[in-house]
This record gives C-alpha cells, structure tokens and sequence, in this order.
C-alpha cells in the first residue's frame, strides 16, 4: 500500500472515529447546556470547581474531558495527514464510481 493510500485509510479511520466521539459529546453538550470547547476552557481556567464536591457531576465531567481530549487529540491527527496529501485527492479517493 503506498503512502496515499495509507493517509486515505487512516483519515477515514479518523473521521469515523472522531464522528462517534462527537455524538457522545453532543450528549454531554445538550444535558448541560453548553459548547465542549466552552466546558474545556472553563475546566481548564478552574471556573468548575465548585462541582468537585458532587461525585454524579464529577464523575461526567470526567468522561467529558477525556472524550474532548480525545477528539481534539484526533483532530489534530486529521489536520497533520490532511496537510500531507491534497483535499480533492482524498475526495476523489472515497467517490463511488457512477453507474448509467
């Protein structure tokens, strides 16, 4: 398999993956009402503190974090393969040929 392709598989792969992070995060976002990069700032500036004593809330806030950390971790993998090799090059890759 040559390099093309590997990039090819691997941002597909990520895209997949980075999908099904964000419905997870989109749960996190519309149960408590805010954006995830918002909800990482915040956590990142100590603005949630005040939640530390609630172990429900904690433990969500938890799994939020990790899950925004990992998407943003893959994104940025995205952004390194895709500037290796050219956007209409991985889109032509995934076109179904069209069949008359």
């Amino acid at each position: 398999m040559n390099e093309s392709a590997v990039i090819m598989t691997t941002l597909n792969i990520l895209l997949l993956d980075m999908n099904r992070l964000a419905v997870q995060l989109s749960n996190f976002e519309t149960r408590f009402g805010v954006k995830s990069s918002d909800f990482y700032t915040a956590m990142l500036a100590g603005e949630l503190e005040e939640f530390d004593e609630l172990d429900d809330y904690r433990m969500e806030f938890v799994e939020w974090l990790a899950l925004y950390k990992t998407w943003l971790s893959l994104d940025k993998k995205y952004d390194q393969l895709l500037a290796r090799q050219p956007v209409a090059v991985q889109i032509k890759a995934n076109l179904q040929p069209v069949y008359v």
